[in-house]
């Protein structure tokens, strides 16, 4: 009929347009699944047992199949409740402390051993690590008379780790693990250093050092029989090898 045009419809969009984003979100799903977590970032939990203020991170990567390099590192203040062996003689609060450990260990995760992939299983390592304790308390002296004279006692602990270390790593699903270090014996190097800024009278300052660094070694019972064989150095040094031991438990997330 003449009058009536004829009505064109437009195409439609394409289905497989319309399906795009759908098939994008399911892709990116199905990797996100398969992807390798390779890295995993973790607590310490046990640090704070020895020393204080203590707050330890690390972060461990997967190197291949069955290996992986953990470094670690964090703060940490040493224990400020010791007591000196001399008569007539007391330490005052600390006015500042602080301190710092950093170290790695690179693990092999035992295939024969474990029935699931790295990092999940039992793993042996060889590690290093480092530690400094530094602090500043003040040295009181009360003489016969009663009179009291004080210095300012400044002190400073190193200790150097190398040894080797037994531990499991339990992955919880796929996002959380914890991981225990259950035996790390290590060669140690120990060097305690004190020293008082001013003569106190009546106070043999030699004297006073040596019983300063027995108290900082009384934190560590197993060196208490070795260090007697060690003189302190007139400089206020005292320094030797002897045993040392790793062991902690953390939680950590893996991505």
């Amino acid at each position: 009929m003449k009058g009536i045009s004829k009505i064109k419809n437009k195409p439609s969009l394409p289905v497989y347009f319309i399906l795009i984003p759908f098939a994008f979100v399911f892709l990116s799903a199905k990797a996100q699944e398969t992807k390798k977590l390779k890295n995993t970032v973790k607590v310490n939990l046990t640090t704070g047992l020895l020393y204080k203020n203590a707050f330890q991170l690390s972060y461990e990567r997967l190197i291949g199949k069955n290996q992986s390099l953990n470094i670690f590192g964090g703060y940490n203040e040493f224990p400020s409740d010791i007591s000196l062996n001399l008569s007539n003689t007391h330490l005052s609060n600390s006015s500042s402390k602080s301190g710092y450990m950093l170290g790695a260990d690179y693990r092999f995760y035992l295939q024969k051993e474990n029935k699931y992939n790295a990092p999940h299983g039992v793993y042996l390592a060889p590690y290093m690590s480092f530690y400094q304790f530094k602090g500043d308390r003040t040295l009181v002296y009360t003489d016969s008379t009663g009179t009291q004279s004080s210095s300012n006692l400044s002190t400073n602990i190193n200790f150097f780790n190398i040894g080797g270390e037994l531990g499991y790593q339990f992955v919880l699903g796929k996002r959380f693990v914890i991981d225990a270090v259950v035996f790390g014996p290590a060669t140690t190097h120990y060097k305690f250093k004190a020293k008082l800024d001013g003569n106190i009278p009546g106070l043999d300052e030699n004297e006073t050092i040596k019983a300063v660094i027995d108290a900082l070694i009384d934190k560590f019972p197993l060196l208490n029989d070795l260090s007697k064989e060690h003189e302190v150095s007139s400089s206020g040094n005292e320094a030797f090898w002897s045993f040392g031991f790793r062991y902690n438990i953390s939680i950590g997330f893996r991505f």
